[in-house]
């Protein structure tokens, strides 16, 4: 069969972009579609002010590639025709259909490893309600992997799936009961949530009674709790890249035989929620989350001292025998990685960045960020390389 396209084919991408680990996904194949297109890429969104994209008679794709855990209409033609690539498929994903898909595996064992460095001698896992296969896959793979150390994994039970009120109660009671200090894995990050949502509610002290890592480090939900949580970000834009490319040899017609395709882990985003608390202690932690919450805002040694109602001198040698460093010197760390965040993201002004985050004088962080970084903001913010 041909190995040459006769025109630019058009591929309809069936990705959600609610979710961030599926715009990860979609950048992979607009990536590919970049390099080696051009393609005429079409997103299945229900824009309020664009035509939608009607019946596939009107605008028929030359391949698809589609959430594999979504359900999408294909009724309209025959689908058989298309060459399709399912992304992260769920079980009940059609027989015989090529896929790419995350490596359970390796995320659980990134998570695990991440825990068995530290020390950890008991462990937990939350899946996902209601139990899914992924879930449960990583489940078993977690488990397995402290197992072949001699540890147990307490696996969590839900008894009220439909309703968080009751269920939260008997995941308080859980919580309670695992023996600690415990690293607890959550199937992603909204479960990772609950338990730490729980936690709170149970007064249970996150680290150091129970070290939580979730799954897919969506920003949004990871940056919003309290403590921030860790999390296992898989390499979602390499899957969408791996689908995109596989997508483009099925409609070549340089590969016919049904492949399963994986793609392993980026790495894992370490927030407090996992903190090595071995040689930290409460007074710090609670100082490390009003610095999160607060640097941009200006705030001094003196206000964080304030807030934890000690004197300087305990708070700053506290401090530095937990952190290794002074509480200056977080603060400064968070506003100049808000500073490094802002100069790759937006195109604010130098002055107006400053500003937003707690520095006096334009000048002052110019130098400071020299300093700091070895070029300058200007420099940094034209680099191709972060």
């Amino acid at each position: 069969m041909s190995k040459f396209l006769q025109k630019i084919p058009h591929v309809l991408v069936a990705l959600s972009t609610v979710q961030k680990a599926r715009r990860d996904k979609l950048q992979g194949v607009l990536k590919f579609a970049q390099l080696n297109g051009p393609w005429d890429v079409q997103m299945l969104e229900n824009h309020p002010y664009i035509a939608k994209l009607g019946p596939f008679r009107h605008w028929r794709p030359d391949g698809i590639i589609r959430d594999g855990t979504d359900p999408l209409p294909l009724s309209a033609v025959h689908t058989a025709e298309i060459p399709i690539v399912l992304i992260d498929t769920a079980s009940s994903a059609p027989r015989g259909c090529p896929s790419v898909n995350n490596s359970p595996r390796e995320i659980a064992e990134g998570a695990a490893d991440y825990y068995l460095r530290q020390g950890f001698r008991q462990f937990a896992y939350v899946g996902s309600v209601p139990a899914s296969p992924w879930s449960q896959a990583r489940a078993g793979a977690f488990a397995a992997r402290v197992a072949k150390k001699g540890f147990a994994c307490a696996l969590y039970e839900p008894r009220h799936a439909n309703d968080w009120g009751l269920e939260q109660q008997h995941m308080r009671n859980w919580l309670t009961a695992l023996s600690k200090p415990c690293g607890l894995m959550a199937a992603m990050d909204l479960r990772a949530k609950q338990v730490l949502d729980t936690c709170a509610l149970a007064d249970i002290r996150v680290p150091e009674e129970i070290a939580v890592i979730g799954v897919d480090n969506d920003e949004t939900i990871c940056e919003s709790t309290t403590p921030t949580l860790s999390s296992v970000l898989p390499d979602f834009e390499s899957g969408g890249y791996m689908a995109a490319e596989l997508l483009d040899k099925l409609m070549r017609g340089t590969r016919r035989k049904t492949v399963r395709l994986t793609y392993g882990v980026k790495r894992i985003v370490h927030r407090l929620s996992s903190q090595d608390m071995k040689n930290s202690s409460r007074l710090a932690v609670s100082a490390m989350e009003f610095i999160r919450l607060n640097a941009c805002a200006g705030i001094t040694v003196m206000d964080v001292v304030r807030n934890l109602n000690v004197s300087r001198r305990f708070a700053e040698l506290r401090f530095r025998e937990a952190r290794g460093h002074s509480i200056l010197d977080e603060i400064q760390c968070h506003r100049l990685e808000r500073v490094r965040a802002l100069l790759r993201e937006t195109t604010l002004p130098i002055g107006e960045i400053g500003e937003r985050c707690g520095y006096p004088t334009e000048t002052y962080l110019k130098t400071l960020f020299k300093k700091r970084f070895g070029v300058t903001m200007r420099a940094y913010r034209q680099s191709d390389v972060r």
